[in-house]
């Protein structure tokens, strides 16, 4: 009785250090934009935030479905174009409704293709995600009428943010744009990890671990595996929407294959299974590739070789290294009992 109890004051305990950090690191990320003006980290920031919205969607198939997809940048751009194509030939100033015409469209892509992934599984399934990716990708480079071509969709617009009436201020503005970021990548944050943790989420959990059992005991596995493939595509669009709207441009290579392993090396970093991991790798992701860059030309070999590393010593991600810490601190204790 006792250890439950002492079992359930752990959990409680883990739930509010982790609901204070997150406020810490939030109301951190609030303040940034007015304690560092300088434009270049503003902006940098806001594409960690970006990239870590795309790599939580990628850790809902793969670290909670069990769902390798290979090009799961496809969808950020699926998204982006359309929120783009919306902004220049529809309403230039409607943001809220170009940003919801981005999740529908993607999301109605989005479902017939899952509907052919999910009646494969494991490798076949990873790769159709190349196969599907590489001819949105093909689609995007030689459609020069309606996306550009291989020139990418210039000119889109900034539209004001209005919320309840009000003007916050432009879309354009680095900071504006940086705080429109942060709140909706919170709310997603939030609505996921609420998914996550509900019945839904035990589903989708139990059939990462077994499909066969999961299927033996009633669940309709590719009726879930198409609603999370669906789910993790409709965070990707957002992504996408907000990608757009912070660069004012979006082109091919943005769903190419390379960046498409480039938001696969940003979860296996912070650690799959986790949510909050893959927004960190993504943050070191990007970190590792603007100050190497610097440094040389060939800055993707570099990044390879510490992500070959990372992977090799720590296989769990950085969140392992909390694991790491709990167990020493747990063979220290038993050491001195």
């Amino acid at each position: 009785m006792m250890e439950e109890m002492n079992g359930a004051h752990g959990k409680t305990d883990g739930f509010v250090i982790r609901l204070v950090a997150l406020v810490v690191v939030v109301a951190c990320l609030a303040l940034f934009p007015f304690v560092i003006t300088n434009r270049f980290y503003i902006s940098l920031v806001n594409e960690m935030m970006i990239y870590g919205l795309l790599a939580m969607s990628l850790d809902v198939l793969l670290g909670y479905t069990g769902l390798l997809s290979f090009m799961h940048n496809a969808y950020l751009g699926i998204g982006a174009y359309m929120v783009g194509i919306f902004l220049i030939h529809v309403s230039p100033s409607s943001m809220w409704l170009a940003l919801l015409v981005g999740v529908v469209g993607t999301t109605l892509i989005a479902v017939p293709v899952g509907w052919v992934q999910v009646r494969t599984g494991g490798l076949a399934f990873a790769l159709l995600t190349l196969a599907f990716g590489m001819m949105f990708f093909t689609v995007a480079w030689k459609w020069y009428d309606l996306t550009g071509g291989d020139d990418g969709l210039m000119g889109v617009p900034h539209p004001d943010v209005h919320l309840g009436g009000w003007v916050l201020g432009n879309s354009g503005d680095p900071t504006v744009i940086y705080l429109l970021t942060l709140a909706i990548v919170l709310i997603c944050l939030v609505v996921t990890w609420r998914i996550i943790h509900s019945p839904f989420g035990a589903v989708l959990e139990a059939i990462r671990e077994n499909e066969d059992r999961a299927s033996f005991v009633g669940i309709n596995v590719r009726k879930y595996k198409l609603l999370g493939w669906t789910f993790a595509c409709m965070l990707a669009s957002i992504s996408g929407g907000l990608y757009i709207l912070y660069r004012g441009y979006i082109g091919p290579t943005t769903m190419h294959a390379f960046a498409g392993a480039g938001v696969l090396m940003m979860v296996l970093l912070g650690g799959m299974g986790t949510l909050w991991g893959p927004i960190v790798g993504a943050g070191i992701f990007i970190l590792m590739q603007d100050y190497i860059s610097t440094m040389t030309e060939h800055w993707e070999l570099f990044v390879g070789l510490v992500v070959i590393f990372l992977v090799l010593f720590l296989p769990r991600g950085f969140v392992g290294l909390g694991d790491l810490f709990r167990f020493k601190k747990g063979l220290f204790r038993f050491r001195k009992e």
